[in-house]
């Protein structure tokens, strides 16, 4: 009998995908349990109209990725942070720092999620972070943490 899976399969298939198992396996197990529907005209039609909505939304995903990669592409963020009298940073700058960086320059909303940062940044300098703007999308920023000059005058004010 020939079905159209509503789940991800071990040794049998993909979400989708249409495969010919036996009938009483699919009668008595698959169907039963919402793993499968039977690969009726109607049901593969709507599942190809499915398919190709998904496969619309995801080439979406991807131009939208692809203009943000274009903004971004070569620009260095500089984020300013207070430090102690012994040089050591107060704080870290996290994925949401940078978010709000590039939200700030550049008018452009970002997950957070999407900032590859192996953990927080915790030194002055210039590090390289990844953002996967989407699955075939990546593009490198590079985030220079600076010294916060404002907070040196107001101590030698003070």
């Amino acid at each position: 009998m020939e079905i159209i899976l509503t789940e991800n399969i071990n040794n049998l298939g993909q979400k989708d995908e249409i495969v010919e198992v036996a009938d009483g396996y699919a009668r008595n197990f698959l169907i039963p349990k919402n793993l499968a529907l039977k690969a009726t005209p109607g049901n593969v039609k709507q599942c190809k109209e499915k398919k190709k909505l998904i496969q619309q939304k995801r080439e979406k995903g991807k131009f939208k990725a692809l203009r943000v990669a274009e903004k971004l592409r070569g620009v260095r963020l500089v984020l300013e942070r207070e430090m102690g009298e012994e040089g050591k940073l107060f704080g870290v700058v996290t994925s949401q720092d940078i978010v709000q960086e590039i939200k700030k320059r550049f008018s452009l909303e970002i997950d957070h999620r999407k900032v590859n940062l192996d953990e927080p940044i915790r030194v002055i300098g210039i590090k390289k972070v990844s953002l996967k703007l989407h699955l075939e999308v990546e593009i490198d920023l590079e985030v220079e943490l600076k010294k916060c000059e404002k907070n040196t005058k107001r101590a030698q004010n003070g």
